[in-house]
Formats: structure tokens, sequence, C-alpha cells
């Protein structure tokens, strides 16, 4: 699976067009992406933040989605842009 993490990535920023294009993925400011944030607990004294990209899949460099309860980051991704329906409270006078 990670076979070749160790291959070196290519990487370019431009900061006039504010994008930074990793192997041959160009991501503009302002894309949509999924991380995973989790934290580093090695050191218990000096705990780091963790961010990994999980979306857009950069091989080499982001980290397979956890999936949880059968759950997919689609389906969450779903479920976070569905609008809420407010419920009509009808008064007991």
């Amino acid at each position: 699976m990670f076979t070749d993490c160790f291959r070196p990535l290519t990487v370019e920023c431009v900061s006039e067009e504010a994008t930074q294009t990793i192997n041959n993925l160009t991501i503009h400011m302002f894309d949509p992406v999924t991380v995973q944030i989790s934290v580093d607990t090695y050191n218990i004294q000096r705990q780091r933040i963790q961010i990994h990209l999980v979306k857009p899949f950069i091989e080499g460099f982001s980290v397979p989605a956890i999936v949880k309860n059968k759950t997919t980051i689609d389906e969450v991704d779903n479920t976070i842009t569905t609008p809420v329906k407010r419920l009509k409270v009808k008064s007991s006078k």
C-alpha cells in the first residue's frame, strides 16, 4: 500500500495564483479538502496536533480515510451540506 511513500514528490507553489501543485494535481486556495485530525501523544508533555490530507488523494502524501460505523466520507460530506429543517412548534394556548 505504501510502497511508493519514499518516492520524491514534485511540489510547486505559485503565490500569485494562490495554488500548490503536487504530482500534477493543483489545489487552489479555498478548494474543499478533507483532512484527518489527530493528537500525537508520543511525548505526553508535548502533545501535537497532526493534520493529514485525505481528499483529494495524492499518492505518497495522503492517508486513507478512517471509516467508523461503516459510514463513508461521502456520506459525512453529504450530511454536513444537507440543510437542517426546523420544526414548527404549536403553542398550547
